[in-house]
């Protein structure tokens, strides 16, 4: 969905850039200026009209459309420029969202899983305990019969 959306706004700046007749070199001095440059040879490639590349938006495509829009235009290619960058801000955050739900799901089960492995431990800690008391009585009374034998309190 994203490529998809990619590519409409790459043909929208094409088309944006003939209208305006801006040159690669003006797009590059203007993303310089504004803090975010592009190569030229990027800028090519992205208005290559033979073939299609899939650029990354944050470091490309947006300060390329912002090199291309001055402020206070109201043209409606920009207007649908701005649009086409919204739908894709919009669905590489909905795309963010679902990782994180999906990863909040894994840490949810993966946190039951613990949970009940620790309630299964305690239960087995617990027998561990008892069987410990148990032994301890059972030689406890073996030695207190030991010790009377051997004393010679127990008679035959």
């Amino acid at each position: 969905m994203v490529k998809a959306k990619k590519v409409e706004l790459i043909m929208e700046l094409r088309q944006l850039r003939k209208q305006k007749q801006i040159t690669y070199q003006h797009i590059a001095d203007v993303t310089e200026q504004n803090g975010e440059a592009v190569s030229l040879s990027t800028i090519k490639k992205v208005f290559n009209e033979k073939e299609l590349f899939d650029h990354d938006y944050n470091t490309i495509l947006r300060p390329i459309s912002d090199a291309l829009m001055e402020p206070g235009d109201d043209d409606s290619l920009e207007i649908k420029v701005l649009q086409t960058r919204l739908s894709i801000k919009d669905e590489v955050i909905r795309q963010l969202q679902e990782r994180l739900a999906a990863k909040d799901n894994k840490y949810r089960d993966r946190e039951e899983f613990y949970k009940e492995q620790i309630d299964f431990y305690k239960d087995q800690i617990r027998f561990k305990d008892d069987q410990i008391k148990r032994f301890a009585a059972n030689i406890d009374r073996k030695d207190a019969m030991l010790r009377k034998y051997i004393e010679g309190d127990i008679t035959e």
